[in-house]
């Protein structure tokens, strides 16, 4: 603390019933002020519990006239369930270093990082958001409006109904889907899911990257693809290129190609391999989910924008920038890109 701060703790008191609270602690301020805090102690927290039991009973201890704050303590919070904490103005302190702790009167505030990982993980059998099956269902989640149960999804993705089954269990926990227990997806928090499938991808790491120089530049470069539909590759324009069409943020400088073969495309576009200051990053993508869902313009092929935005919100410089800038297009216009059923997807190919 602070010098001239103390604070004590002590046995719950009944106000703090309504909260659940385990303890209270008192804080004062250098000029004497006090301010009582509630404690709730959990041994694990997800953001399903946050939405569905902490915000609720605070909401309700709220609305009869109870203004204690509510301080949670958690061995580790995930960074989804410390965002819902603080949307819902629940302070929390976790054993590796996570804390939020916001008093109105005395006027305190503290806010410290922690371990992103959980250091402690004790649970087996539950999948991961991480990695390429994960990625084709969280796109596939994204791409197209639900409702849609566990074998369509796992016939769209060509994945196992029991893998499936798992993911969005994980999902559903951390608050990312809605669905009655067993029963088909009703609905999904776009902007939630991207950025949490986000914190486990990195466009230049996930896939194989390689840097180039156009010497003709990338605007040469993007017209000679454009120019050769029938060349044998299938590039597809990702990242700030891609992100210009829909949310134009600034000139982009980057351009980011997905590529079969890159060393091929390089070959025959005369690209100089670079260390440093590549103005082109050829992607030998992670899994052949970045080629689903592609639209042409202009004789050119683009990813969707769900990849385009975690390849953006993932890249280098001011692409994170870009893939905000995306990601609230995309939350605005939903009716212009996203496809209305699972259904309506079936039969299109990779356009």
């Amino acid at each position: 603390m602070p010098r001239g701060w103390k604070i004590e703790a002590s046995d719950p008191q009944p106000d703090d019933r309504g909260l659940g609270a385990d303890s209270r602690i008192t804080l004062s301020g250098p000029n004497g002020t006090l301010s009582a805090i509630a404690v709730e102690e959990r041994q694990s927290v997800s953001p399903r519990i946050v939405l569905g039991d902490l915000s609720p009973r605070v909401s309700s201890a709220r609305n009869m006239g109870a203004h204690l704050p509510l301080l949670l303590v958690s061995p580790w919070l995930s960074k989804r369930t410390r965002d819902l904490l603080a949307s819902e103005e629940i302070s929390y302190i976790d054993l590796t270093g996570n804390a939020l702790l916001r008093v109105d009167n005395p006027p305190f505030y503290l806010q410290t990082a922690g371990a992103e990982r959980n250091p402690w993980p004790q649970e087996r059998g539950r999948a991961q958001l991480r990695g390429a099956k994960a990625a084709r269902l969280i796109r596939l989640l994204i791409d197209a409006r639900p409702p849609y149960g566990v074998q369509e999804l796992a016939e769209a993705t060509s994945l196992t109904p029991g893998y499936v089954s798992r993911l969005l269990d994980t999902l559903y926990r951390e608050a990312l889907i809605e669905r009655e227990p067993r029963g088909p997806v009703a609905d999904v928090d776009m902007g939630a899911l991207i950025r949490r499938w986000a914190g486990s991808y990195d466009v230049l790491e996930t896939n194989e990257a390689l840097g180039f120089i156009a010497t003709g530049g990338t605007g040469q470069l993007l017209e000679r693809l454009a120019g050769e539909p029938g060349s044998g590759t299938r590039s597809v324009v990702t990242g700030s290129f891609a992100a210009r069409r829909l949310a134009p943020v600034a000139a982009p400088a980057l351009l980011l190609l997905y590529d079969d073969a890159p060393a091929t495309l390089a070959r025959d576009a005369g690209l100089l391999p670079a260390d440093e200051g590549a103005d082109v990053m050829l992607l030998r993508p992670f899994d052949p989910v970045v080629f689903a869902r592609t639209s042409v313009e202009g004789g050119l092929r683009f990813a969707a924008p769900s990849q385009v935005t975690v390849d953006c919100l993932t890249g280098p410089g001011r692409m994170s920038a870009e893939g905000e800038a995306l990601l609230t297009w995309m939350l605005a216009e939903e009716s212009t890109w996203r496809a209305p059923s699972l259904g309506s997807l079936r039969g299109k190919g990779d356009s």
